[in-house]
């Protein structure tokens, strides 16, 4: 028998109960409260972007966001892609299926009006039929703004009296579920669909917020549907939860008290298929970078690029990285005109031992939290960083000392030192002056000038010919520097010799091969010869080199020759900095690439140039957990104790941004 509660047991029994049924009201508050923000996002994405280059998808968020705010250019671009793939994919799977009845169910569907965007572009060329599903206050909410909207209930047709759905139609339905429950949701299937349809299941970031066991369920279900596809939209972590981006998206999601339950069970792309695998019999997923060049052609992303500025190719890709799509079907009806690739097993590499890496934890990460800022050494133990981007561009100086571990802000001096700006270069001369060349302040606002820093000073020299940014410069000798790239548009003068004697210019011709106008390309010289990796070859795709150039200077510096030594797709990255180790090693650290994800084996590696042989350098569980590094818009700046990374960071999409600390790698003895 069972023992019989006392009154202060009982009482505390229901006390315990009703907590924890308002923790459930409160979290699935959370959970809806996520689509607030995001439709704001996409109405930002519709006024800027739509109305623009897709005017067919009519004006419907402005029906559910009364006051817009204008997103920045990356998360406007983060949420173009997001809709613009999922809409693209439903849109093919109707095409196949053009002959049929076609339900579009939107599991989770927010406020997001891709059913009157769709009718509004099919106009009744297609029997389509739209249903809505979400949380009951949510949908409730929803159907009070529908009724509100003349142009909504125009196309959703006549109205009809339900027990079922909130909002009945020939062709739209609007239905409140908790998909933590996977009885009522096929109750709600058994009523709407019948077995004469093609069923387009939608989940964009929605089953995300649910564990596996109610979410996978919810998957089953669907599947089980006569010719069902199934498109989820969901986070993952290709390099680990220790990941700088994941770190911050998963910190961003558990603070809103709605975390995300799925990304840690199915973390890459392998683990979803395998997810899938289990419920459909034809799979396929790609990530969103991967969805920006297979869905979108290339004029469409041209339209994209003249829409707004835009130079944040770093962040756009780390975040397009953290999200796939899944398409599962119990039908042979995949969606992608592209194989798929090849599963995200990382290929091993064997760890280089000879150098290490750890933090310096003297600084005052705070002072040094810029992106895209220029640095450079003097008097063998000061590092000098200025500029770069706060919360805005900004002009200090800042002088490092490597030896006390403290950052000073130099006095400034507004007639003689630079603007703010971004995206520059300072090359070190002799150890006791610093050049700094060119930059921007907004996107496509290059300058052209360039300044000299010596004994606590900023004094400008004679313009460059052409403004640059993303450029790359390295000196070649004591007085001379290298100028390479960053041209807003080819021209002449790709290889400048600027001579910091005489403030002149010399165009360089180019013998051998022309790697063209690359910008935020890998550059460095060992005082024999020159190396070139990496670099945006392409800005609206975009277009990211793999080669590796070898390059000399003549003896009379009227010509620059180029040949291609090695081909890699490691060497494809926009943003890396490399330094000769000795002559035959190049350290290669960090940057971006639109074809993987760098991860904690290949951020930073190093390659022997006479066998072309690749090995890691590993980056230390504390680090990573600590402080882990993002290599975008950083320095590498060499003195006799090591190579210190230093400044650097991103936008993590709509997360936040994260920043680097202060790093080193050492040699080991």
């Amino acid at each position: 028998m069972t023992a019989k509660l006392t009154p202060d047991q009982l009482a505390r029994q229901r006390k315990k109960l009703e907590k924890d049924k308002r923790k459930k009201v409160y979290d699935d508050q959370q959970v809806q409260g996520t689509n607030n923000s995001s439709i704001v996002s996409k109405r930002s994405v519709e006024k800027l972007y739509t109305l623009k280059v897709q005017p067919e998808l009519g004006e419907f968020f402005k029906y559910f966001v009364p006051k817009g705010k204008r997103r920045s250019p990356a998360i406007n671009r983060g949420y173009w892609i997001r809709m613009e793939s999922i809409r693209r994919m439903v849109e093919k799977i109707i095409t196949i299926n053009s002959d049929q009845k076609i339900n579009v169910i939107n599991l989770g569907c927010g406020f997001d009006p891709l059913a009157f965007q769709l009718l509004h572009v099919y106009q009744n060329q297609i029997d389509l039929n739209f249903i809505d599903i979400d949380y009951p206050d949510l949908i409730q909410n929803k159907s009070d703004m529908i009724q509100k909207s003349p142009e909504i209930k125009n196309l959703i047709g006549v109205q009809r009296q339900t027990s079922d759905c909130l909002i009945e139609t020939d062709n739209y339905k609007l239905v409140g579920c908790d998909l933590k429950h996977s009885k009522p949701y096929q109750d709600i299937l058994d009523k709407l669909i019948t077995q004469d349809t093609v069923n387009i299941f939608i989940a964009e970031v929605s089953l995300a917020y649910n564990k596996p066991e109610f979410a996978n369920p919810i998957i089953e279900i669907s599947s089980k549907v006569p010719n069902s596809h199934f498109l989820i939209l969901e986070q993952i972590m290709p390099d680990g939860a220790t990941n700088s981006f994941a770190t911050k998206m998963l910190y961003h999601f558990s603070h809103l008290r709605s975390p995300i339950q799925c990304v840690e069970s199915y973390p890459t792309k392998s683990d979803q298929l395998r997810r899938f695998d289990q419920y459909y019999r034809f799979t396929e997923i790609k990530n969103l970078f991967e969805n920006w060049k297979f869905l979108i052609e290339y004029e469409m992303k041209a339209k994209i690029s003249e829409i707004e500025d835009f130079d944040e190719w770093e962040e756009f890709i780390i975040f397009c990285q953290h999200y796939v799509i899944v398409h599962g079907c119990n039908v042979d009806q995949l969606v992608y005109d592209v194989k798929n690739e090849e599963p995200d097993v990382e290929v091993s590499y064997v760890v280089d031992d000879s150098i290490s890496m750890m933090h310096d934890d003297r600084f005052d990460d705070e002072k040094l939290q810029l992106k895209f800022p220029a640095g450079g050494l003097m008097d063998g133990d000061k590092i000098y960083i200025n500029g770069g981007l706060k919360q805005t561009r900004n002009d200090e100086t800042l002088e490092v000392d490597l030896e006390s571990g403290e950052i000073t802000t130099l006095t400034k001096n507004l007639e003689n030192d630079p603007s703010a700006r971004m995206c520059h270069s300072i090359t070190s001369l002799n150890n006791n002056e610093l050049i700094l060349i060119g930059g921007r302040s907004r996107p496509g606002q290059c300058f052209k000038d360039i300044y000299r820093f010596k004994s606590g000073q900023w004094e400008k020299l004679t313009d460059l010919p052409n403004g640059r940014s993303r450029h790359s410069a390295i000196a070649i000798n004591n007085h001379q520097i290298l100028i390479f790239g960053g041209l807003e548009t080819n021209s002449s003068d790709l290889f400048v010799l600027y001579d910091v004697e005489d403030n002149s210019y010399k165009n360089l011709k180019i013998s051998g091969v022309n790697p063209g106008n690359l910008k935020s390309a890998s550059v460095n010289f060992n005082g024999e010869y020159g190396l070139i990796y990496g670099g945006i070859d392409d800005m609206n795709i975009p277009k990211v080199n793999n080669k590796l150039y070898k390059f000399t200077v003549s003896e009379d510096q009227s010509t620059i020759h180029l040949e291609e030594i090695f081909e890699n797709d490691l060497l494809a990255r926009i943003g890396s900095k490399f330094v000769f180790l000795d002559n035959d090693t190049i350290l290669l650290i960090g940057g971006v690439s639109p074809l993987q994800l760098f991860t904690k084996n290949t951020n930073i590696m190093s390659l022997n140039l006479q066998d072309f042989t690749f090995k890691s350098i590993e980056i230390p569980l504390e680090i990573r957990e600590k402080c882990p590094p993002i290599f975008v818009g950083f320095e590498v700046i060499q003195n006799t104790n090591g190579y210190y990374i230093i400044g650097g960071g991103a936008v993590c999409y709509s997360f936040g941004s994260c920043y680097n600390s202060v790093y080193r790698l050492s040699l080991n003895q």
